[in-house]
């Protein structure tokens, strides 16, 4: 086997491993959620603390239909609840995406950002043509699903204003159900606390055993 052919190899045995250790999607949206048609084109946030870092790798939005395509534009950012100010890239979404989660969520990755204990917001804005959910409204879905990266996060609210461009914003921070009340923004956080499934420990000892061999042939 060349050096070039090894290279190789080993990349793709590290590209599986990432595959195998997936990341954490902290707001899944389902099927029927999207009752609010046309959509709110206002800003629309959930509230959550981190209680230990995590690392934000993609940020999502709701797409009520399941086809994966955005009318938009709709943006997308994470934003410190303390100071107002973003902390994430703001990701655009207008176009068709793969499906992701229960298959209506949309996600774009994003460089890796960590997020230190404090109080946070993701907000989406721009609902005006694509339907997102509403728990005050009639016909409202089983809501979104929550994960706390196994403590990592508390939901504590949500909020909303009628602002056309991205902010933080801070009307309702109690709504009437403070976890669920919409369906909008998500994110995506990389799961470091997880150990490796089986194949993916098999796959890093083969990448490790190939770096080490490769580090033999080239020096």
């Amino acid at each position: 086997m060349t050096v070039s052919d090894m290279k190789s190899t080993l990349l793709v045995f590290l590209a599986l491993a990432a595959v195998a250790n997936a990341g954490t999607i902290i707001y899944t949206d389902h099927a029927g959620d999207g009752n609010q048609n046309p959509g709110f084109p206002g800003n629309l946030a959930y509230n959550f603390d981190v209680n230990t870092s995590i690392t934000v790798t993609a940020l999502g939005v709701f797409n009520a239909d399941g086809t994966g395509t955005i009318t938009g534009p709709i943006k997308v950012a994470i934003f410190n609840d303390t100071t107002d100010t973003e902390v994430t890239p703001e990701v655009t979404f207008s176009g068709t995406y793969t499906p992701a989660g229960d298959g209506y969520d949309v996600f774009q990755s994003i460089a890796p950002v960590i997020l230190a204990p404090g109080h946070y917001q993701v907000v989406a804005v721009g609902f005006g043509v694509d339907p997102n959910g509403n728990l005050t409204f009639p016909n409202a879905g089983p809501r979104v699903t929550l994960n706390d990266a196994g403590g990592a996060i508390t939901f504590t609210g949500s909020a909303f204003d009628f602002n056309a461009t991205l902010d933080s914003p801070d009307t309702c921070d109690a709504c009437v159900d403070a976890t669920h009340q919409w369906n909008a923004g998500t994110f995506q956080i990389a799961d470091n606390s997880a150990a490796p499934e089986p194949g993916s420990m098999a796959l890093i000892g083969l990448g490790l055993a190939g770096a080490a061999l490769l580090r033999r042939r080239t020096v």
